[in-house]
């Protein structure tokens, strides 16, 4: 008799069924057992091998699964133990919550009764765990612009980004060329010919607010900068508290003096951690950086005085 195609969806949705199926039927002939599930001999003695190394957690000897089908007979020793309810943990209870709402949010509108079941599972796990509040698993960055941002990607075809930039902490629109997306340090990442520096910038996806097709803005043959080696070199006196200056400039103490002459690749950075130093540090050089320190600095005084 021919039998069933295996694949690895199929095969692991018999051992899940398997389980259950031994705890109900025990001592059951290992050929009657191959005739219920419609598989050849040598694939279930398989399938009971790959049993014999699951379990519950703690996964040692007096946790896993114990078979015996040696004798053509197949038996769980221990299905007791694998029967009996246990509770989860708040890592396990956090990971079924957040499965359980994905599931939700993938379901088609056609699908309630499946949503009610779900709603009810949540219910019945949130009650039974410590954790306080409904848990969401909602993207840090929005579906609709992930997918027009990889559409663009793919058809070489450029976008207009609006964009907040943590170092100057502003919001500005981009017209740009995306190149690739990437993944650094947990974060993911959109690599692209910014047209409005002409120069090749990395932008973080949960950054970018909104995104949409600019097919008329020049691409490919435009000359970039790609900007990785322009650095601005700077010299900071201090004033007070020079390990905080040295840690906030990277400065060994070997090199410390009282004026320090280094070098940062983002003037924006350069300008606001000499203004975060309160005081402690004073930049000499260049003079534009400078005066735009003095400018924000007594933006911040009159405030003061205006109270």
């Amino acid at each position: 008799m021919a039998k069933n195609p295996q694949t690895p969806l199929s095969r692991t949705a018999r051992l899940l069924d398997l389980v259950p199926y031994l705890t109900t039927h025990q001592g059951i002939e290992l050929e009657t057992l191959c005739k219920e599930f419609d598989v050849t001999q040598a694939q279930i003695v398989a399938d009971l091998t790959t049993l014999w190394m699951c379990g519950l957690p703690g996964y040692t000897a007096l946790e896993l699964m114990d078979l015996s089908f040696d004798s053509g007979f197949v038996t769980i020793h221990n299905a007791e133990t694998l029967s009996r309810p246990r509770s989860l943990n708040d890592e396990e209870s956090i990971a079924l919550l957040l499965g359980l709402d994905l599931i939700i949010q993938s379901l088609p509108d056609d699908r309630q009764d499946l949503k009610i079941q779900a709603i009810d599972l949540i219910q019945k796990l949130s009650a039974r765990s410590s954790l306080g509040s409904q848990l969401r698993a909602v993207p840090s960055t929005p579906g609709s612009i992930r997918a027009t941002i990889q559409k663009a990607v793919t058809a070489k075809s450029s976008l207009t980004l609006v964009y907040h930039s943590s170092y100057s902490d502003t919001v500005s629109e981009r017209s740009v060329l995306p190149l690739e997306l990437y993944v650094l340090d947990g974060s993911e990442y959109l690599r692209a010919i910014c047209h409005n520096v002409h120069a090749l910038r990395n932008f973080r996806l949960d950054r970018i607010q909104s995104a949409v097709s600019a097919d008329n803005v020049e691409s490919t043959n435009q000359s970039f900068d790609g900007g990785s080696d322009a650095k601005t070199s700077y010299s900071v006196r201090t004033h007070a508290r020079p390990r905080a200056v040295m840690e906030r400039f990277s400065i060994q103490k070997s090199d410390f003096d009282q004026v320090i002459e280094t070098s940062s690749f983002s003037t924006e950075w350069i300008r606001r951690s000499v203004l975060s130093c309160s005081g402690d540090a004073e930049l000499l050089s260049p003079v534009k950086i400078r005066a735009e320190i003095t400018k924000v600095a007594q933006v911040l005084l009159n405030r003061y005085k205006a109270e």
